[in-house]
């Protein structure tokens, strides 16, 4: 038997192997064709890519106005002049890192459901940019997936060193770590015993209050346009962004919801929750209302913000937090309280609806999502392909001029 199942971890791997060296060819193919549709670097991209390319020269001079870490350009500095050729070399160990995340969880459906996550169509958007997303996501995930602290922290270390707030999913494993290993004989003892394998989150921890201290906040850059915020309703855009985008698993779900769930005291505790949460304690950011570039800028102005439809949105709120709290019942309590605790961390403060913000808490989520029937999988990952390439046509096939700016191309994007 063992035999057996050594046989079956070398083709799995194998099959893993495979998987990402297809996806990171495909994606480097359309990398090249976006660099003769948009050759120049776009949005964000200008910033990043020309941090990269003063490392490239040799020049650690450093622009005030990026508001992320230099991982990203320190690891892309061999694509230098092809940065968004990073992404597709990342790719590949995102697509293991997935692999390995998912079999935590259940071994079935594995590289359908890998796919399925790597194609939320936000992530995949980004990806062929020179954006932050992909190494982050890639970088917290790795981290979840070892059981040794030390190499653990050395991934989670990368993601912060991306971007800044993933310090809370290196807190979520950490803390995870530490509770699965107190005894209830000697609850003390075994958490202390517990803090020494965890010494280099220990380590991470003290440095990353020294870099606040430091900088004077968690933003680089520009903080005046992050100023923290108490963003309720940013919590149910997520579970809303979460449901939507597993609709098949969720509709799947609806009638059990709708039999066990809809007098249930958690709905008589999320109604009142988001409608307060949605009405008194939503904002809008001023980049929301002056850049018409982006998707959620659109989805704010049409559908989120206006006062008269906010109540309407209501049931679709509770109704997503009733599945997305169904589909995480195999995993215990501590996990989901941890779990949701990280989630609003990370979403709660941000003044700016920005759905990149969504993309972890999305994933980490959607990786250990068990399917009864792996065409429920088929049918979402055809969803998120056709979302992904209606947006991404319109990116590409679609510029569009600003009458202050004319002869510079704006394009739409998430």
């Amino acid at each position: 038997m063992k035999k057996q199942s050594d046989a079956g971890r070398c083709l799995s791997r194998r099959g893993d192997v495979a998987l990402a060296a297809l996806i990171s060819s495909l994606h480097a193919f359309v990398v090249s064709l976006v660099y003769k549709i948009v050759p120049e670097p776009y949005m964000d991209e200008i910033f990043h890519v020309n941090q990269t390319r003063t490392y490239c020269e040799g020049s650690l001079a450093w622009n005030p106005k990026i508001t992320t870490p230099p991982a990203l350009y320190l690891i892309s500095m061999p694509f230098c002049g092809f940065e968004r050729y990073a992404n597709s070399a990342i790719l590949f160990f995102a697509t293991l890192a997935f692999c390995r995340y998912r079999r935590m969880f259940c071994r079935d459906c594995v590289h359908l459901t890998v796919l399925v996550s790597l194609c939320l169509p936000v992530l995949l958007h980004s990806s062929f940019l020179f954006y932050t997303d992909l190494l982050s996501i890639a970088a917290v995930v790795a981290g979840f997936t070892f059981k040794n602290s030390f190499v653990s922290s050395i991934f989670f270390t990368l993601s912060v060193f991306t971007r800044q707030t993933n310090i809370l999913w290196a807190g979520l494993y950490a803390a995870s770590r530490l509770f699965y290993g107190i005894e209830k004989e000697r609850p003390i003892s075994s958490a202390i015993k517990g803090l020494l394998p965890l010494t280099p989150f220990i380590g991470m921890a003290a440095g990353f209050v020294g870099f606040v201290y430091w900088n004077g906040g968690i933003v680089l850059g520009d903080a005046s346009a992050h100023q923290p915020q108490l963003h309720l309703a940013q919590l149910f855009y997520l579970g809303l962004f979460m449901a939507l985008h597993a609709w098949p698993q969720a509709l799947v779900d609806a009638g059990r919801i709708i039999r066990h769930d809809v007098l249930s005291l958690s709905t008589a505790l999320l109604v009142p929750l988001s409608a307060v949460s949605i009405n008194y304690f939503a904002f809008d950011h001023p980049y929301l209302l002056a850049d018409n570039r982006h998707i959620s800028s659109i989805i704010w102005r049409r559908l989120l913000g206006p006062v008269q439809l906010r109540q309407l949105l209501v049931p679709l709120y509770v109704a997503s937090f009733l599945f997305l709290r169904r589909s995480t019942s195999h995993s215990s309590p501590i996990e989901r309280f941890l779990f949701v605790l990280c989630c609003a961390a990370s979403v709660v403060p941000a003044h700016l609806l920005e759905f990149r913000y969504f993309i972890i808490p999305f994933v980490l989520w959607r990786l250990t999502l068990i399917t009864k029937y792996s065409w429920l999988i088929v049918v979402e990952l055809i969803s998120n392909l056709a979302i992904f390439s209606a947006v991404f046509y319109l990116f590409l096939e679609k510029p569009f001029e600003w009458s202050n700016e004319p002869g510079v191309q704006q394009r739409y994007m998430w």
